[in-house]
């Protein structure tokens, strides 16, 4: 096959891995391969569809066999790493992340591969130094201090995973939410600190933010109670867009729109709405109407939910 063509069926291949029909990928490029079996790409891409498809043994020989006839394909010695991962073979895949720093040195993730595999040898000062540059190299976001959270947190070391995602929350509060339910993190379910971090609301609005609350006559309830519930029903038929995903603890409820919403509990027997949009978000006079509106829509759901069916 010519070279353009064979990218093309290595393209081809990829999107039917991408549409998950696997083995119409392996037929393709295993058909490929009779004809040009010195394609180191075609090969690499197997191997991902032989590991996709549970069989590890044909998709490490795939992924050898790729870096044997390219050694310059720096997917393929990702690939290799996480496979050794995967098999515990810890200085194998510190190996393989090298030459993939090797080839890229300017990656922003080669500091935070190799700080995960040096963290899991317990070589923490060198794997905190790794993480250090990487958080630089991303300029400090939250996505990347979760990501280091996670992998103290896969190590076993709880203080500094808790530290690093705690500054993740401090950036963006939506990451409280993705650690609940990473598997990374229940290592450190029964950590108190993690416990109080994780039901701390220590949101501050910037300076000129704009703020609305109102008081309801349904309980909050832990988030069980109407008011929640009323919540999502005015959100989901006002048209309004909004994240699906709530953050709901004992103490309070998170939901985000065009503004922040947050439902607690107020007084027994009934609870409260605040409302929060950043500055240049709206108007004064937008704000009054907006929140009004809203509050007025709440009001009318909640009376909705009273009456006998």
């Amino acid at each position: 096959a010519t070279a353009a063509s064979a990218g093309e069926v290595v393209a081809r291949g990829q999107e039917l891995v991408d549409a998950g029909r696997l083995d119409e990928a392996a037929a393709l490029l295993a058909g490929h391969l009779r004809r040009s079996p010195r394609d180191a790409d075609a090969h690499l891409l197997l191997s991902t569809v032989r590991f996709l498809d549970g069989d590890t043994e044909r998709g490490r020989e795939s992924l050898e066999r790729a870096l044997e006839l390219d050694p310059t394909l720096r997917q393929g010695w990702l690939n290799r790493a996480a496979l050794d991962l995967s098999e515990r073979r810890l200085e194998p895949a510190l190996e393989a992340l090298y030459r993939a720093r090797d080839l890229d040195p300017s990656a922003t993730d080669n500091a935070l591969n190799i700080g995960a595999v040096l963290v899991l040898q317990g070589r923490l000062a060198e794997a905190s130094e790794q993480f250090r540059d990487y958080l630089a190299e991303t300029g400090d976001t939250a996505e990347a201090y979760l990501l280091v959270a996670s992998n103290f947190a896969m190590a076993g070391y709880s203080a500094l995973a808790i530290q690093h995602l705690g500054r993740a929350i401090e950036i963006d509060e939506r990451i409280r939410r993705r650690a609940r339910t990473d598997p990374n993190f229940r290592a450190l379910a029964g950590e108190l600190e993690f416990q109080q971090l994780l039901d701390h609301d220590g949101y501050l609005p910037p300076p000129g933010s704009l703020t609305a609350r109102q008081t309801f006559d349904a309980a909050y309830d832990g988030g069980r109670g109407r008011l929640l519930q009323a919540v999502l029903n005015v959100l989901q038929v006002s048209g309004r867009s909004f994240d699906p995903q709530v953050e709901v603890t004992a103490g309070w409820s998170l939901l985000w729109s065009d503004f922040r919403i947050k439902v607690l509990p107020e007084s027994p027997g009934t609870g409260a709405v605040e409302l929060t949009a950043p500055p240049g978000r709206f108007t004064p006079a937008e704000w009054e109407r907006q929140t009004g509106v809203f509050f007025r829509e709440v009001a009318v759901e909640l009376a909705r939910m009273k009456r006998p069916f």
